[in-house]
């Protein structure tokens, strides 16, 4: 290989050269992909627009309506808004599952307590609660059972006997 001075009175390979062209535009396209990541509308890659995310599905409680007072085991009549299916991480769709908050309590459904009534509608057979004062509201959660805001059932104010 041919061989040259550097200016510390070295030797410079030639294929050191190419080396060091090599790496810069490495460095040079890392740099452009960085920059491009952080702009509005992300790594795009020109092929139009990024498809906007799926819409989370409003839930509501349809029965009991709001000051019911329940006999247990009390029942809540919802409308997911969507189709369900009993799955390992309960009621699911679209990569997200069913959540119940009774007051203090959260719940996910079993197979056994959901009923399909047709459409987006089911019913929900819950287990025993504390006696009182309560509140219903249905969530989404993810894979980890965190919570969902957007999507979420108002609050229903509710007795449980």
């Amino acid at each position: 290989m041919a061989a040259e001075q550097d200016s510390a009175g070295g030797e410079r390979l030639a294929s050191d050269r190419v080396f060091g062209v090599i790496g810069g535009l490495l460095l040079l396209l890392g740099l452009v992909y960085l920059v491009r990541s952080f702009l509005p509308g992300g790594s795009d890659t020109g092929a139009g627009p990024a498809p906007a995310a799926a819409a989370v599905p409003a839930l509501s409680i349809v029965s009991p309506s709001a000051g019911a007072e329940l006999a247990q085991p009390a029942a809540v009549e919802l409308d997911a808004g969507t189709a369900l299916v009993a799955g390992p991480t309960g009621w699911t769709a679209e990569g997200r599952h069913l959540h119940l908050f009774a007051g203090g309590t959260e719940l996910m459904a079993t197979a056994a307590e959901m009923q399909h009534l047709g459409g987006t509608r089911y019913r929900w057979t819950l287990p025993r609660l504390p006696a009182g004062e309560t509140t219903l509201r249905l969530a989404w959660s993810d894979e980890r059972h965190r919570t969902i805001p957007e999507g979420a059932s108002p609050t229903v104010p509710v007795r449980l006997r």
